[in-house]
């Protein structure tokens, strides 16, 4: 990547563009009730890290999603830097994993409270090396596929279609769907300071790089955790 970044990142451009607007937030609202209702409807979930069917799953929904997202913001002259694909400094890499570590403290403290790692029922019971292929490749897929697709959508595009409400508009309203999306009220409140993070960092690096990378440490972070929890 290179090392440029744009003196007005802070500011998103503030023009009003009607599809990606509507574009970003039908797809927002569908976003949440997919994640509710499969929430509701997951019954045991403890096997799926063992399932190859979650990744590609995984990789068919969200490579729709891309190529929503891509068509959506069509609308803007040079769509690729509209939707955050730009070159960033990586001094904002280290600031967002390190924001990211905060969000990692503040879920922690507050998981004996909500308990929202539990909703979320996708650790496996136990270790079964028989299946560890399949472990990896979901690992894999949850560590790069999913960061890249859900930065793209929500901090890419999403903060670039509500621009014209202002900045901090554009991150707390992303933050809150993005938060609300996952469908699970105990995690909210760590989702909601993740987005917020992310947010406020790609505004400021004018790049979805930076939340891609530190979504993706966040992520496979808490895939080593889930394979500690298990495996010994």
């Amino acid at each position: 990547m290179q090392t440029t970044s744009s003196p007005t990142s802070a500011t998103p451009s503030s023009d009003y563009k009607a599809v990606p607007f509507f574009g970003w937030s039908i797809m927002a609202i569908l976003f949440i009730a997919a994640g509710f209702a499969s929430q509701a409807t997951a019954g045991d979930t403890s096997t799926a890290f063992y399932q190859y069917s979650l990744a590609t799953g995984t990789i068919v929904i969200y490579a729709i999603i891309v190529g929503l997202t891509f068509l959506i913001g069509r609308p803007y002259p040079d769509t690729r830097r509209a939707i955050g694909l730009n070159a960033f400094r990586w001094k904002w890499v280290g600031i967002a994993i390190g924001l990211i570590i905060g969000v990692l403290v503040v879920g922690a403290l507050l998981e004996p409270i909500l308990h929202g790692g539990e909703e979320q029922g996708l650790a496996p019971d136990e270790w079964d090396p028989d299946r560890a292929g399949a472990f990896i490749v979901n690992g894999i897929v949850i560590s790069t596929i999913v960061p890249f697709t859900e930065e793209l959508f929500f901090r890419g595009l999403g903060i670039r279609a509500l621009g014209f409400l202002g900045a901090t508009a554009a991150v707390v309203i992303t933050a809150l769907v993005f938060g609300l999306s996952h469908g699970i009220p105990g995690a909210l409140p760590p989702l909601i300071l993740f987005g917020l993070a992310l947010g406020w960092v790609r505004l400021r690096s004018d790049s979805i790089w930076p939340g891609v990378l530190a979504h993706g440490t966040y992520n496979a972070l808490g895939v080593l955790v889930i394979y500690l929890q298990v495996a010994y």
